[in-house]
């Protein structure tokens, strides 16, 4: 308590009310967020090009919001350069992190992309000491970290493809998790630095158009897109081309809505649960799967991740933002 003293905050309560509005927005967030990964994984799978598969998420959510303004049920700012300029390279981050995850959940089970995921604490509190002018780890988020590290460890001595390929087994997932660190601290940045009279949709709408283009080039450029021209989309994977876009538009409004409504510490404990929601439905649905040694480390890894609380902000100094 004392460290929330000197630090000039208040300790948070997790929900900041529990309006009907909060209930809904935490309730859809978990939904949308813990079909996400099993329904791109499921598409992968049976469409193995997952940036054209993002392009079509992509386009749906910028269509949605176009509609949605057409017919008077969403505001937003109109786009303005200068907003244009201070998201690029949030927008670079987003569209890498989009692409390497699809080639992750293309090349790995889904367990593997949730415990990179998972470790991304270990990194986002040593950068919020160095850049962002936040304390050190108190005792309790060290020994949070600690357990997520020994639960990595755990599921990579587990795992069959790192036993058989190695490090090169974990490249694409690798990657992911470094561009999800950049989107954590330098989203905070950009949070202070824009505002928007409507800030989910205003969000929402800034990257998803943005990213548009460049998911586009990306799907150009590693073949994609002449690989689609041999390929057999049957009704199943049109049915779940069609559910994986309604989910992707789901995510990027209840994320940012969730967000706008609960604590940061009540975020990430969702965020936790909405990794076990996965992880069931994942092992209901099929036998891509981790094994069961490996599942129990996974789990040490996301309860260990329950107990990390970020640390407050220091106090009587001035940091330049990274």
């Amino acid at each position: 308590s004392s460290v929330w003293a000197r630090s000039g905050e208040t300790r948070p309560s997790m929900l900041k009310s529990f309006e009907p509005g909060v209930v809904i927005a935490v309730l859809s967030y978990t939904l949308c967020s813990g079909l996400a990964i099993i329904v791109n994984k499921v598409v992968i799978s049976l469409l193995p090009l997952p940036a054209f598969i993002f392009v079509l998420q992509i386009a749906a959510t910028v269509l949605f919001i176009a509609m949605g303004r057409v017919f008077g049920s969403i505001q937003h700012e109109a786009l303005t350069l200068s907003n244009f300029r201070t998201f690029v390279p949030y927008i670079c981050a987003f569209v890498t992190a989009l692409y390497s995850n699809g080639r992750a959940l293309r090349a790995s089970n889904v367990e593997t992309v949730i415990i990179f995921r998972a470790c991304s604490p270990l990194c986002v509190s040593g950068l919020d000491w160095l850049c962002l002018g936040r304390e050190l780890p108190s005792r309790r988020s060290l020994g949070a970290l600690l357990g997520v590290l020994v639960g990595a460890m755990g599921y990579v001595s587990c795992d069959g493809d790192f036993a058989l390929h190695g490090v090169s087994a974990y490249g694409w997932v690798s990657l992911n998790l470094v561009c999800i660190v950049f989107e954590m601290t330098y989203g905070k940045q950009l949070i202070s630095q824009v505002t928007f009279t409507e800030p989910v949709w205003g969000s929402v709408l800034y990257t998803n158009t943005m990213a548009l283009l460049p998911m586009l080039l990306v799907s150009l450029e590693s073949g994609e897109l002449q690989q689609l021209g041999g390929s057999k989309i049957g009704v199943d994977t049109a049915v779940l081309l069609l559910v994986s876009c309604a989910v992707g538009t789901g995510i990027s409004w209840t994320g940012w809505n969730c967000r706008s409504k609960i604590t940061a510490t009540a975020y990430t404990l969702l965020g936790v649960t909405c990794k076990f929601l996965s992880i069931a439905l994942n092992l209901l649905i099929w036998d891509k799967h981790a094994t069961l040694p490996a599942l129990f480390w996974l789990g040490v890894c996301l309860i260990s991740s329950t107990l990390y609380q970020q640390a407050p902000l220091r106090t009587n100094q001035t940091y330049l933002a990274a």
